[in-house]
């Protein structure tokens, strides 16, 4: 691709790298000069033109775009041959203007897709970028991808609609992805350890800040545990007591029925939190029952923690997480037994942990192990 460096006698500037990584890899890619060079239909016909429906469909740019025809299989296509011009190890950005077109035409998934043949004969496809089309306008499709192994042969087309559906396309361009730029070191500067994010986590408030999640019957009842989860002990070194007050859920008739509470704007990126409570069953019958904590994060699940009870005792249940962005909505609940399960929930706490600090406990801890007197007996 690149000139190989010589100087030029006539004082014509020299193509630099950085002009290069910046070139469209992909040649005739929105079909100015009117014609398919350099481009092939895949299993199917492909042709150019300059509008289709009676001139109802245009380019979005430029003057021209291809348009797939006669296809009967998902993977028939338009593509174009980049294996002299890709390079390995390195990572391209793909962006694709694409339509359908059709008599009878559904929105449909259309696809960017690379196919790539190694030095030892190997095939693989890559899937580049998805994007739902329709016949109504142009959308966008954008992805990246990167090869790694040594190259004998690489494709990149597009495809994915139903048999009989044409592909528009007006426009294709890969070039070298930018470098994303080191994300900033996580401020922890207002990081409060060891501090329950949860409120009311004692409903000393009734079940001020708790709410249900479904449609399930919540109350506040004694005879929970007094003492901290074992987790607790060891992460805060606290012995400070329990009042004995649990959060009660009746009348579940899902398994994802109970205690819910919103934590959005308490949660910190890159900053571990520490999940530890007591859980408990009303009824062990037609067990063993699992109990999980889940975090909604942005509409993503994470698993907060989960106990499998198989009688009427309270169980600890904990775990750790973290996230790597600052998410908009948090919402923490406990669910999981069968529906018709009463489920009970005490002491629960999310609180950050410092890591350097845990690491230092830990290995104190363990070396206060190790370094004990080993006493050996022997009889006989």
């Amino acid at each position: 691709m690149a000139d190989s460096g010589s100087s030029n006698a006539c004082g014509s500037p020299e193509k630099i790298r950085g002009d290069v990584d910046n070139e469209n890899i992909i040649l005739n890619p929105n079909f100015d000069n009117g014609s398919l060079d350099n481009w092939s239909g895949r299993g199917c016909n492909a042709q150019v033109h300059d509008s289709m429906g009676d001139g109802k469909v245009l380019p979005q740019n430029g003057k021209y775009f291809a348009a797939t025809t006669n296809r009967t299989q998902t993977w028939n296509g338009i593509q174009q041959d980049i294996t002299d011009r890709v390079q390995r190890k390195l990572m391209y950005a793909v962006t694709a203007v694409v339509r359908l077109f059709g008599s009878s035409v559904v929105p449909s998934d259309v696809s960017a897709t690379s196919y790539v043949q190694n030095s030892n004969g190997r095939e693989q496809y890559i899937s580049v970028a998805k994007l739902q089309a329709s016949d109504k306008d142009w959308v966008q499709l954008q992805g990246n991808f990167f090869l790694s192994g040594t190259i004998s042969k690489a494709v990149i087309f597009v495809e994915g609609p139903q048999p009989n559906t044409d592909i528009l396309l007006n426009s294709l361009v890969v070039k070298h992805a930018e470098k994303v730029p080191p994300a900033p070191e996580p401020d922890f500067s207002n990081v409060v350890y060891g501090v329950n994010i949860l409120q009311n986590d004692n409903l000393a408030d009734g079940l001020n800040t708790w709410n249900t999640l479904g449609n399930c019957t919540m109350t506040v009842a004694d005879g929970s545990p007094r003492f901290v989860p074992t987790m607790v002990k060891e992460s805060l070194d606290s012995n400070i007591p329990l009042n004995g007050k649990c959060i009660v859920v009746t009348n579940r008739t899902q398994t994802w029925m109970g205690p819910q509470q919103d934590i959005t704007g308490k949660i910190s990126p890159y900053v571990t939190y520490q999940i530890s409570g007591w859980v408990k069953v009303g009824s062990a019958k037609n067990g063993p029952h699992t109990i999980n904590i889940t975090l909604n994060v942005d509409n993503q699940w994470l698993n907060g923690g989960q106990v499998q009870v198989s009688d009427e005792r309270w169980y600890e249940i904990g775990c750790a997480f973290r996230v790597e962005q600052q998410p908009s909505k948090v919402f923490m609940s406990v669910q999981g037994p069968a529906a018709g399960v009463d489920l009970m929930v005490s002491g629960l706490q999310i609180f950050p942990v410092d890591r350097k600090a845990r690491f230092k406990h830990l290995k104190h801890q363990t070396d206060k192990i190790r370094k004990r007197d080993v006493v050996l007996k022997f009889s006989g």
